[in-house]
């Protein structure tokens, strides 16, 4: 049976959907973008936002009992393609070489015109590393 996780700060009350949902040991997350836990955009570059969005989603993967290095494949939604190398420098930070999930990325508006990044992906748990944190 599914688990629906609704994060305080990542769901709010009024979401049409849950933070994440977990079945067996998958846990397919919903799109996190850069919001602070208020509801507002956190940075105006690529970069900035790709962080607190894979912030987001580490804490989303923690409510899960994993963490970003269980994920086994991630979509990515770009609203301007010339965001890419930005966006790709910063996501290596994250993700080191012995794990890298499989990836889409997609030129697409997103909901609200501040946000420039939305990351959704989905989990394994027990099959990851132990280190899901941002590199140093």
């Amino acid at each position: 049976m599914p688990e629906i996780l609704d994060v305080p700060g990542v769901t709010t009350g009024a979401s049409p959907y849950p933070s994440a949902v977990a079945v067996g040991n998958f846990v397919f997350v919903s799109g996190q973008v850069s919001f602070d836990d208020a509801g507002s955009v956190v940075g105006t570059d690529v970069t900035e936002q790709t962080r607190q969005t894979l912030r987001r989603l580490e804490r989303v993967l923690a409510a899960a009992g994993a963490t970003l290095h269980d994920i086994a494949s991630a979509t990515v939604y770009l609203a301007n393609a010339d965001d890419a190398p930005g966006f790709n420098e910063e996501w290596k930070r994250w993700f080191a070489a012995e794990h890298r999930p499989a990836r889409a990325t997609v030129v697409a508006a997103l909901l609200d015109p501040q946000l420039l990044v939305e990351i959704q992906a989905v989990a394994v748990t027990g099959r990851g590393s132990t280190e899901g944190k941002e590199a140093e």
